[in-house]
């Protein structure tokens, strides 16, 4: 050590120098990997209060039907309830497809084009000219292994695999059935010479 910088001096140094580095280099780092991460966690917890609001929604319009021989009080009422609930389903479909970029920053790998799939699938369904039966059965069934899926318990292994193969099956499946039928093929006409 040099003699004329006390023993508590080298000690001083080090910690200012310490305290520059830090403050100059490692702090702003820290402070945009918060931000990316702050931005992350607000993506998925919109994503997943849209995925968590069709699924409430769907169960509500499957659940809720018109009885036979209800007053004209209620009939009123429980339509307008459906209807407020059918807007609700309409505009968390919208959210989700319109968002739908936001699984690649907030989910990795292939579950990122899955949760992308799933965001449109959910849309196209809604929209589609099926059955109102029929759209409430698709959406249910793939929320549900949707939210398995992204939302659930990272431990449970076997239902996550399970439910990443459901998905998988569902959106083939729903793919097959909105394609037009392949046309029939002719035999050539024959060339006469």
């Amino acid at each position: 050590m040099l003699d004329w910088i006390p023993a508590w001096g080298s000690t001083a140094l080090i910690a200012m120098a310490t305290t520059i580095v830090t403050g100059r280099y490692i702090s702003p780092l820290l402070e945009v990997r918060n931000r990316r991460f702050q931005t992350k966690m607000q993506a998925q917890e919109k994503i997943t209060a849209a995925a968590l609001s069709v699924l409430s929604a769907t169960q509500k319009l499957q659940t809720v039907q018109m009885p036979d021989g209800v007053t004209d009080t209620l009939r009123t009422a429980l339509t307008e309830e459906r209807a407020r609930w059918r807007k609700q389903l309409d505009e968390a479909t919208s959210h989700l497809a319109d968002h739908a970029q936001e699984f690649v920053f907030t989910f990795r790998g292939p579950n990122s084009i899955r949760g992308m799939r799933y965001c449109g699938t959910v849309r196209m369904v809604w929209i589609s000219d099926r059955t109102d039966e029929a759209k409430l059965r698709h959406l249910l069934e793939l929320t549900a292994h949707f939210h398995t899926l992204f939302l659930g318990s990272r431990w449970r292994l076997l239902a996550l695999g399970r439910a990443m193969r459901e998905l998988d099956r569902r959106f083939e499946e729903l793919e097959e059935e909105g394609r037009p039928p392949l046309p029939e093929s002719r035999p050539a006409p024959a060339v006469e010479a």
